[in-house]
């Protein structure tokens, strides 16, 4: 990228702070200037310099760094770094505008923080950094999987997953189901424990109410999207017992329209051909049954309303109607007319994501640009309005400020994606476990995606490196782009290997550093030259050879209130390629416990909940040094497989609850009001 230098207002701020009773003759921080400020005008790295002093009065180690969430905007030519009394280091702050996924303005602070070389006494300042945008308001549509906001939104997702798979209950995770699909990804490699988010729905397929055409629909499309077969699910054909609502030429209940719209999107996902008799007769009903003014409602008769307009229109093209037909055309000027002063689409009287997603889906159906001039309302069109909806974490709230949830969440992903209902599974990418690990901290957990190649840059020389997608470096890149956290590499050694030193802001010092393991076995070669299979678990940690890793047992997995279980603890010995039991781990299972000679502890917890517990030993020399385990979690009073079941999550189920109440007043307006 083109890096801009911006100008400086300079003045100089020195805090010099003295320790009184210390051997430390003094220990101070000064810098110039005393205020970082950013003007973007385009997706370009941006550039400050900052002078760092010591002025105090001994040798001191200083760093530079933002909070955690801030990391991956900025980045440093050096943060680290000793300086003798009197002399100053120049610092470069990039700021990358493409990290900041909102575009927001920034008043944060970057800390300055120094360390007395000898005694380990500490003082510190806070620079005021100050970031304006002045972008142009307007997103380019269709989205693609590696943007920001996609990128952050499956972050999110994947960050409320249950460890029976579940992501907000039953219903949404059918539409969390279709939103992983449309970025790519396989939703059955999206899980916390042993169970995918597929596993959980088919699992749990009871939920599905067997006389409700809307409910086999919403299944169906969430398994046609994972590339499961709705014909044979737990031995059940969905798609005939689907079929089997047809009366009267028309799907469901006689009274709705909504009914028919979400049957034949289901259908069509499922293979049933556009011009089978029961598919046109429905697309008949659908037709006749437009309102004069272009729109549908959910009900035969009722007021028209975006929601359902969109809805229809997806089934309409689904079902073979021409992108342009007079049907077609009636329904995209009443959406037009729908679109608010505030650039999102309204329903209830109110711009909402929900209905922005729905809307842009059925655009993206008939070929329509939502970003167009025609869409623009006050500046905004209903793709900058979406966007606006998205919160720091990642998560769409129902309305621009509103708190986030999985189900607007998993509406807004396909929508930027421009991939309409029904979705359909594309050719989906391999993924591997990734586990990253320093001494006291798991840095990031998850499942990773096999892509075919990706970039990485060596900070020492700012070369970029294109590398094979299915390596241990490109996964590390990729866990990166997913996790929030930063990593460098090092070309020093290149051809050799791109050598890795830091990860999450953790560094290599002195014969410790970053290394990495595949299914347990130590790695040989630099992490670029691994090779990795899908379905392998990559450790990579912090430490140095002789370090071994550890792993949980646990023994029930779920136990009643009070009753005591066992946990083993047990590390590789690399010696002999098989797992030994451990003596004095401290395993974490809020309180903490200890092994004993057998590298097994009795716990018994008092409080109902599902606990996460792992080990952990990290003695003086590599031989007493161990990579923390991975969470084992234990249900203790509740069980752990069933979301509705998990009696401390009342709260969450009641707050659900509310949010969806909230959406509608009235009953079943619309499928998302009935999920």
């Amino acid at each position: 990228m083109k890096v801009m230098k911006v100008s400086l207002t300079i003045f100089f701020l020195l805090v010099p702070i003295m320790f009184v009773g210390s051997e430390v003759q003094g220990l101070g921080v000064g810098v110039n200037p005393a205020e970082l400020n950013y003007t973007v005008n385009s997706n370009n790295i941006v550039s400050n310099e900052i002078l760092v002093f010591n002025t105090g009065g001994s040798r001191a180690k200083f760093s530079l760094y933002f909070d955690r969430q801030y990391q991956p905007m900025f980045s440093f030519n050096i943060n680290d770094f000793e300086l003798n009394p009197g002399v100053s280091q120049k610092v470069t702050v990039n700021y990358d505008p493409s990290k900041n996924r909102a575009y927001t303005d920034l008043n944060i602070p970057l800390y300055v923080k120094a360390t007395d070389a000898t005694s380990n006494m500490e003082s510190g300042i806070k620079v005021p950094v100050k970031v304006k945008h002045y972008l142009s308001t307007q997103t380019s549509f269709p989205l693609t999987p590696t943007d920001p906001q996609i990128v952050a939104a499956l972050r999110y997702l994947r960050s409320i997953q249950w460890p029976d798979g579940n992501i907000g209950g039953f219903h949404i995770s059918c539409w969390v189901t279709m939103a992983i699909a449309s970025s790519g990804q396989d939703p059955h490699y999206w899980r916390r424990g042993s169970s995918s988010i597929v596993d959980y729905l088919t699992r749990n397929r009871g939920q599905v109410d067997a006389n409700k055409v809307t409910d086999i629909a919403k299944f169906i499309l969430a398994m046609t999207s994972a590339k499961e077969n709705p014909r044979n699910i737990g031995g059940v054909d969905y798609v005939s017992l689907l079929l089997s609502k047809m009366k009267s030429g028309q799907f469901g209940d006689t009274a709705m329209c909504n009914d028919d719209f979400w049957a034949i999107m289901a259908l069509i996902s499922a293979g049933i051909p556009p011009n089978s008799q029961q598919i046109q007769n429905s697309r008949s009903f659908i037709k006749n049954h437009q309102n004069g003014d272009g729109g549908w409602s959910w009900q035969v008769g009722g007021p028209s309303d975006a929601d359902d307009t969109a809805a229809a229109i997806m089934a309409l093209i689904a079902s073979g109607e021409d992108k342009n037909s007079l049907a077609i055309v009636k329904a995209v000027n009443y959406l037009k007319s729908q679109l608010g002063s505030s650039g999102g689409f309204v329903s209830e009287g109110v711009a909402n994501s929900a209905s922005d997603s729905w809307v842009l889906m059925a655009l993206a159906a008939a070929n329509i640009d939502p970003s167009g001039s025609d869409w623009v309302r006050d500046g905004v069109n209903p793709v900058n309005h979406l966007i606006r909806c998205q919160n720091p974490d990642g998560s769409f709230g129902w309305r621009v400020g509103d708190k986030g949830d999985p189900w607007w969440t998993a509406y807004a992903i396909p929508a930027l994606l421009g991939k309409p209902y029904p979705v359909i599974a594309s050719e989906l990418h391999p993924q591997v476990y990734v586990r990253i690990e320093y001494v006291n901290a798991t840095i990031w957990r998850g499942w990773v995606e096999i892509l075919p190649s990706t970039n990485v840059t060596a900070y020492n020389s700012n070369k970029v490196y294109t590398i094979q997608g299915d390596n241990a470096l490109a996964l590390l890149d990729r866990a990166s782009r997913l996790g929030g956290f930063t990593y460098h590499v090092s070309d020093q050694w290149y051809p050799m290997g791109l050598y890795v030193d830091s990860i999450g802001g953790y560094k290599a010092t002195g014969a410790y550093g970053w290394m990495y393991r595949v299914n347990y076995t130590l790695g040989q070669v630099s992490m670029d030259k691994c090779k990795i299979n899908p379905n392998d678990r990559l450790l990579i940690y912090w430490g140095t050879l002789g370090v071994r890793p550890l792993k949980v047992e646990v023994e029930p997995a779920e136990v009643p209130l009070g009753k005591p279980f066992t946990v083993t603890v047990t590390f590789l010995d690399d010696s002999t390629g098989k797992w030994a039991t451990l003596k004095n781990a401290t395993v974490n299972a809020n309180p903490k416990y200890q092994t004993d000679q057998d590298g097994r502890v009795t716990v018994t917890l008092s409080e109902p909940k599902v606990y996460n517990i792992y080990a952990e030993r990290w003695g003086s020399t590599a031989q007493d040094q161990y990579v923390r385990s991975d969470l084992v979690q234990v249900g203790v009073g509740v069980p752990i497989p069933e979301f509705q079941n998990i009696q401390t999550l009342t709260i969450v189920i009641l707050a659900a609850f509310t949010i969806t109440l909230r959406r509608y007043i009235k009953q079943s307006t619309s499928i998302h009001r009935i999920a």
